[in-house]
């Protein structure tokens, strides 16, 4: 008898040779990874490098330097956890752990947004072997700690149980808005300011002055290597850092919240995930939120997105408006989505083929509220075929006896 999984693994390793052998010899091609939906994307070269060079040239977000500053922002950042430690505001182990030796310059790279016409790229700097990465890290615990948003939401459980409570006002429609480029457009000053403003929440020993310097001096040592030229970031965060994610959040709250005093009349609903938002208003109002929004910083713009057929996707889920202004929720696949999940003839171990299928029951069964039993059941029957069929269309094939849900 023949044992398909010897000859499955001999195809797959014939495969990957074949594939690193036909990459080496077209340097031409580049293989990514999409910044979303688990996908690959195939690019000639000379396309991704013309992208990543539109990125690094504009000069009102990057400055080149004439040679590699990694040294310098290292004595800095070690000057700044000597002064920590001697204030005694932390400890020996503390500032051992952040000072850093041996610091290597980070490399730009992008991912294609493959839900995006065009193919554009998401810079990402990985901070991780940069000079200021773990102080970073310190402090952006620090705020993340202490500053807790009014409008977020932590994930799509959380949000699945306000929103299945709400009944809208008649007369209001759901819509969603989203931040172009956050990161790169968070305006330093403001940051600062909003630390000051909250500063009663933040629990630290460390004294305001002293906490803006480093936070400052983080935001500043933003730098990377692209094409063997170094460049600076000079304006907004980079997408890698450790704390430009709460540096945004901070920015952004203070942004939404201005935009909502100008706004004359009541907001049901409003929850934010990173810079997606969701939000009820009344009808016919759409562009005057979208304005209001717009109008607070230039550096941060807001695009839209308004319920279609009384429905609106927001993180994993579709929100659904149904007759009598109340929403219900059901589980919901981005079109990007590969729909990739751990084969059950892989040669993974059975522990991890069943965790992947049970987090994923309980996903869809706990998000989807608009549904029947039977019918949420052919879902999950469904798109666990497709990790074993590695499609990434939906099956027509009739469901499967439960039973056969997990293989």
């Amino acid at each position: 008898m023949v044992d398909t999984r010897d000859s499955t693994t001999k195809f797959c390793v014939a495969a990957t040779s074949t594939t690193k052998k036909y990459l080496r010899e077209h340097p031409e091609i580049c293989v990514l990874s999409a910044d979303k939906g688990n996908r690959t994307v195939v690019m000639m070269r000379e396309d991704y490098d013309q992208k990543m060079r539109t990125f690094v040239n504009d000069d009102t977000t990057y400055e080149r330097v004439r040679s590699d500053p990694t040294t310098r922002y290292q004595n800095g950042n070690n000057s700044l956890v000597k002064r920590l430690k001697d204030l005694k505001l932390i400890d020996h182990r503390t500032a051992k752990e952040l000072t850093t030796h041996n610091a290597i310059c980070p490399r730009i790279y992008g991912q294609p947004k493959a839900h995006k016409q065009n193919l554009p790229l998401r810079p990402v700097i990985p901070n991780v072997t940069a000079p200021t990465y773990k102080l970073a890290k310190y402090v952006a615990n620090i705020l993340q700690s202490s500053i807790h948003s009014p409008y977020n939401t932590a994930s799509s459980f959380e949000f699945c149980d306000e929103v299945n409570n709400i009944t809208l006002p008649e007369g209001y429609v759901m819509i969603s808005l989203d931040v172009t480029s956050l990161f790169t457009n968070v305006p330093r000053h403001l940051v600062t300011k909003n630390i000051i403003h909250r500063w009663k929440e933040v629990d630290t020993r460390i004294n305001l002055d002293l906490f803006l310097e480093i936070v400052e001096y983080c935001m500043e040592a933003s730098y990377f290597c692209f094409e063997g030229q170094y460049y600076k970031q000079t304006f907004g965060t980079a997408m890698g850092s450790p704390l430009s994610p709460i540096a945004a959040d901070i920015v952004l709250d203070a942004v939404i919240a201005q935009a909502m005093r100008s706004l004359p009349f009541e907001i049901t609903i409003f929850r934010k995930y990173v810079d997606d938002i969701f939000m009820a208003i009344p009808r016919n109002t759409e562009q005057q939120v979208l304005q209001a929004f717009n109008n607070v910083e230039p550096r941060i713009q807001f695009t839209i997105e308004v319920e279609k057929d009384q429905k609106l996707a927001f993180l994993d889920v579709t929100v659904i408006r149904n007759p009598d202004q109340t929403l219900t929720t059901e589980w919901y696949a981005k079109p990007i989505a590969s729909g990739r999940m751990l084969n059950y003839k892989s040669h993974h171990q059975l522990k991890h083929k069943m965790n992947v299928a049970k987090n994923f029951i309980h996903r869809v069964w706990y998000l989807t509220r608009n549904k029947s039993t039977e019918e949420i059941v052919n879902i999950i029957h469904r798109h666990l075929q497709l990790g074993n069929n590695n499609k990434t269309e939906p099956s027509s094939q009739k469901p499967p006896h439960t039973s056969q849900a997990s293989s």
